[in-house]
């Protein structure tokens, strides 16, 4: 198991019981704890996780995926004005994945002017939202609640959604980068847009501008495998290049477009 996949597996488990001894880490990835010791000691210097008395904790930083409650008053203004973007990406009688995210959340009140929509979620809130101002059919995974996130994750979940296809996928993402492309704090977040953008005829990534120039663990996709990136005000040229050169376009509120 290479070094990244580790890390992956041990931000998942501790992410998962907010704790893990070095024993039962070493027993779930089959490596020495002499290994898992190193591990830890540089996922701390990335500031992924604490290490404790003989083990590690979540470390409560911009590194670790923030709790949605946290997450829904944050950049409200930007996120609407990203919400408002997308509206003209969706029509009637479509089938759209929609990820567990707050900025998602923002576009569902936009969603009741069109008729037999479909989505698919495997956000909790996102669902109940959907449910509220909308008469959209929804679908849902099973799966693992992640009370963090308010969401379904798991293996149950990644083949559920592997099963289906959407005209359109809408997700965010905890950070973006031109070297990096997108990347998330949790390993299974990561992995479920990674199913989403397989199985979407149409990509789109909401992401407001205070999300520019993070890097976080768990990388899940490049600029390639976007078709649009929708955010609330013009990014630096880097990104405008990085997105051009492998096919995905940029779009931003249109008044603060120069």
């Amino acid at each position: 198991m290479f070094e990244e996949e580790r890390h992956n597996k041990i931000l998942n488990i501790i992410n998962t019981r907010k704790s893990a001894k070095v024993a039962e880490l070493s027993k779930a990835l089959y490596v020495s704890a002499a290994t898992v010791r190193r591990d830890l000691a540089k996922m701390e210097r990335s500031g992924l996780i604490k290490r404790s008395h003989g083990g590690a904790v979540l470390f409560e930083s911009s590194n670790a995926e923030s709790a949605i409650s946290v997450r829904e008053l944050e950049n409200i203004k930007e996120k609407k004005l990203i919400a408002e973007l997308a509206m003209s990406f969706i029509s009637s009688n479509s089938v759209i994945f929609m990820d567990s995210s707050s900025t998602a959340g923002m576009v569902i009140p936009y969603l009741s002017q069109f008729k037999y929509l479909t989505v698919i979620t495997n956000g909790l809130k996102n669902a109940l939202l959907l449910s509220e101002k909308t008469e959209a059919r929804i679908h849902m995974p099973g799966g693992i609640v992640n009370s963090r996130s308010n969401s379904l994750l798991g293996s149950d979940t990644l083949d559920y959604l592997s099963a289906l296809n959407a005209e359109l996928a809408v997700f965010s993402c905890s950070g973006l980068t031109p070297n990096n492309g997108v990347t998330d704090a949790s390993f299974d977040q990561s992995r479920l847009k990674k199913a989403l953008i397989r199985n979407s005829k149409v990509r789109i990534l909401l992401c407001d501008s205070s999300k520019f120039g993070n890097i976080y663990m768990c990388r899940t996709c490049g600029f390639n495998e976007l078709d649009y990136i929708l955010t609330d005000k013009r990014p630096l040229q880097e990104y405008l290049e990085a997105a051009k050169n492998q096919g995905c376009e940029i779009i931003w509120p249109q008044q603060d477009k120069k």
